[in-house]
């Protein structure tokens, strides 16, 4: 684990960040996204999970956190005011060019930490042309699906606004949410059906809204959850993250020579 006080990349001098990454040469990348999760969630939950993850995996494995990309590609949400929606060509551009900055200084082991379903057809081709082009090791964690897999079935599945995403907040910075502005009865019978159309492997229906999910712009479990516990939850997923992203720059270098 390192002893650094600052594992955030715009929060230390040049020479810190060199003697980091001579340490250890990765980079984690926070995406997410800007864009409305209900009236109880902040505009920038999304990112926010991924950086609370990034920071707490940072801790454990060493490396730098990037500022990352607060914003995401999320078209569906652009029907509420507090949405800011990148194109899949600017996005995967900025992390193109983030990443071809850092290879250029030595980094060789970059880890995109995502908690937004919309940026992941854009990471994948990202992380496939930094892979052939820039000869660095990239793996990439989908963070909320870490969290589905373990919090699903006790929180309401991984929702837009429900308690998995709430818990990351909570875990982050619990002054933003604001339960008492949740009305249960701007839920809808058909959200569940919805969702998983979106979602299926062999079969995907896609939205031009989120509102043909939901009205209010949100759905999933209402349940109140404690800052504590908000915390303990993120500190879980990075957990899982932090040991599989570990154990497969690991069997990268293995495989190509090299840490």
């Amino acid at each position: 684990m390192t002893t650094r006080p600052s594992s955030r990349f715009d929060e230390l001098t040049d020479p810190d960040i060199q003697a980091a990454l001579a340490e250890r040469p990765l980079v984690l990348v926070p995406c997410g996204s800007t864009e409305q999760h209900g009236p109880h969630l902040p505009t920038g939950t999304d990112y926010f999970a991924s950086l609370a993850v990034c920071d707490r995996v940072a801790r454990e494995l060493g490396g730098l956190v990037l500022p990352g990309m607060q914003f995401g590609v999320t078209p569906i949400h652009m029907g509420f005011t507090g949405t800011v929606s990148l194109s899949a060509e600017t996005f995967q551009q900025v992390l193109l060019d983030m990443v071809t900055s850092l290879a250029s200084h030595g980094v060789k082991e970059v880890a995109f930490v995502n908690w937004h379903e919309g940026n992941i057809a854009a990471i994948a081709t990202v992380a496939s042309r930094l892979t052939q082009e820039q000869g660095v090791n990239v793996v990439v964690a989908h963070a909320c699906y870490v969290a589905e897999e373990l919090y699903g079935d006790e929180l309401g599945g991984l929702t837009h606004g429900g308690a998995i995403e709430a818990a990351a907040v909570l875990g982050w910075r619990p002054e933003l949410v604001h339960y008492d502005r949740i009305d249960p009865s701007a839920h809808s019978p058909g959200e569940r059906a919805a969702d998983h159309a979106r979602r299926g492997r062999a079969f995907q229906t896609v939205l031009r809204d989120i509102r043909e999910i939901s009205d209010s712009g949100w759905y999933g479990s209402s349940e109140t959850l404690s800052a504590d516990r908000g915390a303990e939850i993120v500190d879980a997923v990075a957990v899982v993250v932090a040991t599989e992203l570990n154990a497969r720059f690991e069997r990268l270098a293995r495989m190509r020579g090299g840490r």
